[in-house]
């Protein structure tokens, strides 16, 4: 059985065990069933077990932070993979104790217009909504959280933008700078380090720092 890819169609807390799902047509158990022994289902770097599916477009989860992995928060839009077959996901890689360990960066979703929490670890953030951001902020780092790193990355063709105001340091006249405006194209992406209290821009595609 090979993986099955679609999205959130609602935010869901950390603790939720019922997520709103966009398409449990392919891929899910049937409405109804219980899956025993239980789905493997990710979203964003979590996983979790899923259960069943009490009605078109939920899913029930057994186990948040499966694996290894942290229950976290998720955004609407947040990707969703699922098998019923453990060996469809990643293997352990060589060191490690589950297939995603701590170290490895955490992924984080933006469906909708908000705020890109400051992380506290090295984090890829995937613009997920359709239609561009248009009042999105970034805030700063704290003074210890230097030398994380921070990749945002669109995952739709839409004009983003994202407001840190006076925190992207762009190496150019006038930085640091307050917005990054990305090209309405899959894949502009921004690099971002934490640098006394600002955000150093370590590599941009297809966005324009002003």
């Amino acid at each position: 059985m090979a993986l099955t890819r679609t999205s959130l169609s609602a935010a869901a807390t950390a603790s939720a065990t019922q997520l709103s799902i966009t398409s449990t047509s392919s891929g899910f158990p049937a409405v109804g069933a219980f899956s025993n022994p239980p789905y493997i289902m990710q979203v964003d770097s979590e996983y979790m077990l899923l259960v069943n599916v009490p009605a078109s477009g939920f899913a029930n989860v057994a186990q948040r932070g499966y694996n290894g992995t942290i229950a976290m928060a998720h955004d609407i839009l947040a990707p969703v993979s699922i098998s019923a077959s453990p060996g469809d996901f990643m293997a352990t890689p060589w060191g490690a104790v589950d297939t995603r360990p701590p170290y490895d960066d955490d992924i984080v979703t933006v469906g909708q217009n908000g705020v890109i929490a400051v992380p506290t670890k090295n984090t890829t953030v995937l613009l997920t909504k359709a239609t561009a951001l248009a009042s999105t902020t970034l805030a700063a780092p704290a003074k210890d959280q230097d030398g994380i790193r921070l990749v945002i990355t669109s995952t739709t063709a839409a004009a983003h933008v994202v407001t840190a105001v006076g925190l992207l340091g762009d190496a150019v006249t006038g930085s640091p700078h307050g917005t990054a405006t990305y090209a309405a194209f899959i894949g502009a992406s921004l690099t971002l380090e934490a640098a006394n209290s600002i955000w150093n821009v370590i590599s941009s595609v297809g966005v324009t720092i002003t």
